[in-house]
């Protein structure tokens, strides 16, 4: 049996996105993202939440395999109250960890600062999201500082310009860039250690690595990688394979109206138990279809939940287990 690995799918090339005094309750956080899912640990309530506080964006990006799935009716902003209420109850849950993104651009919701600051009322002690950067003008960084935010991760696949705005529809590359160093100045002239930001970057197949890593490593605070995923592929022997996914372990996704799921690639809402409108997050966290999800993994039996088997990020871990072990073998 393979256990569940954290973060196997992100790779850190450059600095840091953790905060510089790390008070033992983030240690312990951080340790337990690790160990509960190695050790099948089902904490009482969730480690961290992905909320996604909107599906809206603003560009059209030509490898994105979620936004094309919504038609504009199901397109839409995360309700203030439903929000609070997530967060309410996380509150006496002990969260640790809230990301304000799932689908779409973050930025776009016109509240987003006001959400921040009321995770960090609730004693969340890692807030963030992720963003393209378009919209991080002085006066949303300004605002989002002032809020309380931890860390921002902004996607910048490789250095190209041309190349970054042909795969990434609507986007301005020196735009971007001008708004990640501003942001890095305003915090260096306010005294700020936060948010720390990330550039982050698909690792797609032609990605120098290297010359990537140079570029940005004295631009930000981080810089990292994560898995590419063949959406293409979704069957195949390859699929049965005993690998248990760590996400079921550590988190759950809350979408803009209230859908949960136990992880963040049910493009097709296969696994989830229900609406956070109707019943609690603890709720869910502990339904019976959920803790059966999770059994079937820790017995390596991923491959019979239909929404796990058809899985790109499944099919990208167990590709790289099973290349690793055959490199070994040949070595």
């Amino acid at each position: 049996m393979v256990q569940a690995v954290a973060n196997a799918n992100f790779h850190s090339l450059s600095g840091s996105s953790a905060p510089q005094d790390q008070s033992p309750e983030y240690k312990e956080y951080r340790q337990c993202w690790v160990d509960n899912p190695a050790q099948f640990i089902v904490r009482d309530f969730p480690l961290h939440l992905d909320i996604e506080i909107t599906n809206r964006c603003n560009l059209q990006c030509t490898f994105c395999d979620k936004l094309p799935l919504l038609s504009k009716e199901q397109m839409g902003d995360m309700e203030m109250w439903l929000y609070k209420k997530i967060l309410d109850e996380a509150e006496q849950g002990g969260l640790w960890g809230v990301k304000l993104s799932y689908r779409g651009e973050s930025l776009l919701h016109p509240q987003i600062a006001e959400m921040v600051a009321y995770a960090k009322s609730k004693g969340v002690l890692d807030v963030y999201f992720n963003t393209n950067g378009m919209l991080l003008s002085e006066k949303m960084s300004l605002k989002l500082m002032d809020a309380g935010l931890d860390r921002i991760s902004v996607s910048m696949d490789g250095t190209d310009p041309v190349a970054f705005e042909r795969e990434r529809k609507g986007a301005k590359y020196h735009r971007i860039l001008r708004n990640i160093e501003n942001m890095m100045e305003l915090k260096s002239k306010r005294g700020y250690s936060h948010p720390k930001v990330r550039v982050q970057s698909v690792r797609f197949p032609d990605l120098d690595v290297d010359g990537y890593t140079n570029f940005w490593a004295s631009r930000c605070d981080e810089v990292a990688t994560i898995d590419y995923k063949d959406v293409n592929v979704r069957n195949g022997d390859i699929l049965k394979n005993d690998w248990a996914c760590p996400q079921l372990w550590q988190r759950m996704t809350v979408e803009c109206n209230g859908t949960i799921m136990p992880c963040n690639n049910d493009d097709f809402r296969l696994l989830s138990p229900g609406n956070v409108k109707d019943k609690s997050v603890y709720a869910y966290w502990h339904d019976t279809r959920v803790y059966q999800i999770r059994e079937l993994h820790k017995q390596g039996l991923s491959h019979l939940v239909e929404a796990c088997n058809g899985c790109p990020w499944r099919t990208t871990q167990i590709s790289k287990l099973i290349n690793n072990l055959q490199d070994n073998h040949v070595k």
